[in-house]
């Protein structure tokens, strides 16, 4: 089904030719498909054929090639910022850290390193949130649900 989904245009043209040929099979009653293999059978030129079957294969199977290429590079690109992110959180929760020892040191109110210990939390949540995230079946929704600051729903 993904065939279909990535190829809608090829598969319309595909479908209109069967259904052309079709249409001149039974209501014309003409076999251009016959008629073309009769020709190239007197001509001897049957070894057309398989050479262009070939080529269409060899063009499909590069195509494919193509594809795969660039979805691995994207997969890669992917793990690369995901990579970086947790390491830019990763620095801001041990800076935060730092922070919340020098308040305790200084004496700061307890209720403003509370709050600061609970965003280090959401940042550890987030950071393995982010490790957890596989690119070739990331569910987006999923992930913003995991990682938002902004909670919609309390």
């Amino acid at each position: 089904m993904n065939f279909l989904k990535n190829n809608s245009k090829l598969v319309i043209v595909f479908s209109l030719a069967i259904a052309f040929v079709l249409f001149l099979n039974i209501i014309m009653r003409m076999h251009p498909i016959l008629n073309l293999f009769l020709y190239l059978a007197a001509k001897e030129y049957l070894w057309v054929v398989p050479i262009l079957i070939g080529i269409i294969f060899g063009i499909w199977q590069y195509n494919n090639n193509v594809k795969r290429k660039i979805s691995n590079e994207r997969v890669e690109i992917f793990n690369a910022t995901i990579r970086t992110i947790q390491d830019v959180l990763q620095n801001s929760a041990s800076t935060m850290q730092l922070l919340i020892l020098d308040m305790k040191d200084t004496g700061v109110h307890d209720d403003i390193v509370q709050v600061a210990e609970k965003n280090i939390e959401e940042l550890k949540k987030a950071i393995s949130s982010l490790a957890s995230v596989d690119p070739m079946s990331i569910q987006l929704k999923e992930l913003n649900k995991r990682v938002s600051v902004i909670r919609m729903d309390k």
